[in-house]
């Protein structure tokens, strides 16, 4: 599968510490080999959440393609998505 990220996903990784960005790299690569495995968001078909200490990863898993939304703190992050969905 063929990993794709939001315009606005880089800007997110941006904010992030060093520690953060290593577990995150570890986490996208956990994705790729099998994105369906993590909880879906409710009530958005084939979107998927990863929990990695207090972030959280929102992803779309279409086809071939895994489109990373967002990389944001919890209380922020499903509110964000949102905007980022339309």
């Amino acid at each position: 599968m063929k990993l794709r990220a939001h315009p606005l996903f880089e800007k997110d990784v941006k904010k992030l510490d060093k520690k953060d960005k290593e577990k995150l790299s570890g986490a996208l690569r956990k994705i790729k080999e099998n994105p369906t495995r993590y909880k879906s968001v409710k009530g958005i078909p084939n979107c998927f959440r990863l929990r990695i200490g207090n972030l959280r990863v929102v992803y779309m898993a279409k086809e071939a393609e895994i489109w990373i939304l967002i990389v944001e703190k919890r209380k922020q992050v499903y509110k964000e998505m949102k905007k980022r969905l339309r």
